[in-house]
């Protein structure tokens, strides 16, 4: 059985995800925090397999010290081409904006829980372009 620990301000949210994972088809056992102080307390008693929240990057390490195996997706109103990348840089294992629908959601869990990074197509995108563009800079004239 996975175990997840959902991180999220405000309730309704954590409400709602709950809602959604508990009606997938892996069991899993889930956990609610409402501060970032109270995920981070859970984590000294407790690791998961997985942590979605909307914590800041730097508390990212933190958690990683405490459970080094716990997989975390950021999910979050902010803009994910402007975020994303720095997040899963700084190593979240996924990034989910809080406008995703239903089925995003559930495919972005079972993702980051069979230990693959998860991203929207927009932001793997934005990734290629930003790579073709560095590629490009460092090869004048090979193209």
């Amino acid at each position: 059985m996975k175990t997840i620990l959902i991180a999220l301000d405000p309730s309704i949210f954590r409400y709602g995800l709950k809602e959604i994972i508990a009606t997938m088809p892996q069991p899993t056992d889930i956990e609610t925090a409402d501060t970032c102080e109270a995920a981070l307390t859970l984590l000294d008693t407790r690791c998961f397999d997985l942590l979605i929240t909307d914590l800041h990057p730097e508390v990212l390490r933190p958690v990683k010290e405490k459970c080094p195996e716990i997989k975390i997706m950021i999910y979050t109103a902010a803009d994910e081409r402007t975020f994303a990348i720095d997040y899963l840089l700084a190593g979240a294992d996924g990034y989910l904006s809080k406008s995703a629908k239903k089925e995003e959601m559930e495919y972005a869990v079972r993702t980051v829980l069979n230990g693959e990074k998860y991203m929207s197509g927009a932001v793997r995108q934005e990734m290629l372009d930003q790579l073709w563009q560095k590629r490009r800079a460092g090869h004048k004239g090979v193209y």
